[in-house]
This record gives C-alpha cells, sequence and structure tokens, in this order.
C-alpha cells in the first residue's frame, strides 16, 4: 500500500468520524470524481469492514446496501458543506458505486458552483414564521413577526403572543368555559407556527397545517384537536384528560408526551413518529369476511425512537432516527433514502412553490442534509450534483426532468 493509499484511507476515516476539515472533505470529494475511485473506494470498504476474504462478486445486495448505509448516516457537522448521495446501483450481482452521486459535497458559498439558471432576482426564500388565527366568531388574526401583547379575547379567555413568538392562551374566568368555541391555527405553505394550548401543552405547526381545538381544554373531560397536515406536540402530563390527536384515518392518544405526526391530505400515508414517553394510535383496519370487506377498529402502541406508518388501512411500526424524523421542528431538511417525489413535496409546501414534473420523474433515491434557511436555489443545485435530477425555475414554479 503506497502512501497515497494510506493518504485516502486517513481521508476516509476522518469523514466517518466527522474530524475531517472543509479542506480534506473538498480532497475526497476530488478523489471520488476519477474514474479509479470506484473499486479504490470498496476496497477501502472492505479494509474498514474487514471484509477482505470476500471477492467482489460474492458480495450481496443486503450486504452491500449495509454498508452504504453505514457511511451515509455518519453527518458531518460542518455548516459550509451539504452532503447528498445516492443510493448503490447493484447489477448482475456487482457493487457498482456511482461516485457523482455517492458522495458529492457543495460548497454553497463557492461563485464557481452557481448555476447558471438561477439568479438573485429568480431565487426564491425560505418560508417564515406566520399563521393565521381563526376565532370562535368566526373572525381572523393573521400572526406573524408582531411584537408580544394581547391579540385577541374570548369568553373567559386571553389570547396573546409572549416573547417567544407562541401564540399563548390564558384562562381568567372558569365559570365562562361553556361559553368556549373552536379556534383553529392554519400555516399557509411558507409558513410554521408555535401555539401554547390552553392546557399549557407546546404545538410546532409545520407548513400548509392547520389544528383545530376547543378553547374549553381545562373543562373538558379529555383534550382533542384535530391535526391536518404536520405538527410536533410537547403535551402538558394530565392523568385524569387524554389528549387525543384526530388526523384524517387515525387517532393518537397520550397523557403527557413528545410526538410529531404528519397527516397531510394529499399524502400516501399518515405517520406518527414517538419522541419520548408513549402513544397509542388508533386506525381504521379492513378485513374480508368471505366475499364482504369488514372494518374494524384496531390499536397500537409505540416506544420512543418508533415511527407507526399508516397506509391502505395497514399499519408498520418501524424505529427510527428521531434527528431525521423531526428535523423540520429543528430546522432542517434532512432525507435518507428518498424519492425526489417525496423530497419536492416537502420543499414545495416550505418555499410555497409549485412543482412541475416535465416528463417521467426522475428515478433514485437520494440521502442529504440542509437547512431550511436557505434559499431554494441552494437545495436545487445540491440536487443537481447528483446528475440524476435538473430544476428551472419560473416564477413559483420548479420544473424537474431527468
Amino acid at each position: 500500500m503506497d502512501f497515497q493509499d494510506k493518504h485516502i484511507i486517513t481521508l476516509y476515516q476522518k469523514f466517518c468520524n466527522q474530524t475531517a476539515s472543509v479542506e480534506e472533505l473538498a480532497e475526497f470529494s476530488e478523489f471520488l470524481k476519477h474514474d479509479a475511485a470506484e473499486k479504490r473506494l470498496f476496497d477501502l470498504l472492505e479494509m474498514d469492514y474487514e471484509l477482505s476474504d470476500i471477492h467482489l462478486r460474492e458480495i450481496d445486495d443486503l450486504r452491500a446496501t449495509q454498508i452504504y448505509q453505514e457511511i451515509i448516516s455518519r453527518r458531518q457537522p460542518l455548516r459550509k458543506v451539504f452532503s447528498l448521495t445516492s443510493r448503490i446501483a447493484i447489477a448482475a450481482s456487482l457493487v457498482i458505486i456511482a461516485v457523482s452521486a455517492l458522495l458529492y459535497y457543495h460548497f454553497v458559498d463557492s461563485q464557481k458552483q452557481q448555476l447558471t439558471y438561477i439568479s438573485p432576482a429568480t431565487d426564491i426564500p425560505p418560508g417564515r414564521v406566520g399563521a393565521t388565527l381563526t376565532l370562535a366568531d368566526g373572525s381572523t388574526i393573521k400572526l406573524g413577526a408582531a411584537s408580544a401583547g394581547v391579540i385577541a379575547r374570548e369568553p373567559g379567555l386571553l389570547i396573546s403572543r409572549n416573547s417567544k413568538g407562541e401564540v399563548v392562551y390564558e384562562i381568567v374566568d372558569k365559570e365562562s368555559d361553556h361559553l368556549a368555541g373552536n379556534n383553529t391555527l392554519a400555516t399557509n405553505k411558507g409558513e410554521t407556527y408555535r401555539l401554547k394550548l390552553p392546557d399549557g401543552s407546546l404545538v410546532w405547526l409545520n407548513a400548509a397545517s392547520s389544528l383545530t381545538y376547543n378553547t374549553a381544554f381545562n373543562a373538558n373531560k379529555q383534550r382533542m384537536v384535530k391535526l391536518e397536515g404536520e405538527a410536533y406536540f410537547e403535551v402538558a402530563k394530565d392523568d385524569e384528560k387524554p389528549f387525543i390527536v384526530k388526523s384524517q384515518h387515525q387517532e393518537v392518544r397520550v397523557l403527557g408526551t413528545h410526538f410529531n405526526v404528519k397527516a397531510y391530505p394529499d399524502d400516501r400515508l399518515e405517520t406518527t413518529t414517538l419522541a419520548e414517553g408513549s402513544v397509542k394510535v388508533s386506525y381504521q383496519a379492513a378485513a374480508w369476511n368471505k366475499d364482504t370487506q369488514i372494518r374494524y377498529n384496531d390499536e397500537i402502541k409505540l416506544s420512543p425512537g418508533q415511527q407507526s406508518i399508516l397506509k391502505n388501512d395497514q399499519i408498520m411500526v418501524s424505529n427510527v432516527n428521531l434527528e431525521n424524523a423531526l428535523a423540520w421542528k429543528d430546522g432542517n431538511f434532512i432525507f435518507n433514502g428518498v424519492g425526489i417525489k417525496d423530497i419536492m413535496q416537502d420543499i414545495a409546501r416550505w418555499y410555497a412553490i409549485e412543482v412541475i414534473y416535465e416528463g417521467e420523474a426522475p428515478i433514485g433515491k437520494f440521502s442529504g442534509n440542509v437547512s431550511r434557511s436557505k434559499n431554494v436555489s441552494q437545495i436545487l443545485m445540491a440536487l443537481e450534483s447528483t446528475r440524476l435530477v435538473h430544476f428551472r425555475i419560473e416564477g413559483r414554479k420548479v420544473f424537474v426532468t431527468k
């Protein structure tokens, strides 16, 4: 093994240990662009995973995928770097690493990396804090970056914004609880907002979402909200009054815990992710009795770090990376083996854009992370660097091609 091979191994190990500098990451990226990088990179994988006695042709698809996922799951802590990866393609029992799509670092502040079709005039900024509050009498209040203070009064209630930008409900007359009605907090595309419910529970509402609730939380036997879209909940504990989140096809019941529900009407599925505590997810399932389809209610219980996925009357439970699953709440996009349509759906909601596919949608799976505070161009350019997808911006429309 010559000095250069040892140097590449060192770069690879620093990447895996998250200790590589920007310069070292750039050097590793340049290495991956070379024609001979495929075999040399796989030799490094063999060495790292002690596969030296296994011939390349004998490595099965599952093992190759495990090796690949192990590498791309290790995120780098450098803000100036956007890492974007594509899945390993396996053909004729040979592991082929598509280097240009496997690991390409895009430096967003480098002038030579800027694509010519995007100019400051056509770029689209990220979403912002904002929402619309609809009161029980039907009146509406636009919420944004206004200063703290009282924004509305309802029977027995004061509704205000605190210094953190949250909408806060304060009960000032418990005798008026029976007069309370429903309120709805709704975000448009490109908006997000945080709410503190009358019981003290906190809700983070993602873009293009709405939450409907009765303001007499403390007077009811249960605390129920209706969600359309996505929200993260930190529920104030109350053993006597369960907290229930109703979405289109399921109910999530808790006493006090932290969890996320994603239930957009145009999604193919509904997901519930538990960060701590426990939740019960009730849903309506279907079964066949001879020639007749019958429907029944079922229920599963999640443990921290688990996610339920409800799709087509069936529910699956799996362990997930909470940082990835809850990235939107912390201001990030994190994709791990996601198709372009699912990625663009999330981008469309946050940047308030229309996505149009010209021809068939590009195939392949993408993984990567980037801050939601970036302009849309920086995300699109990073996706384009894989050479698997191309974009064109016209106004607030983004055209997608292979």
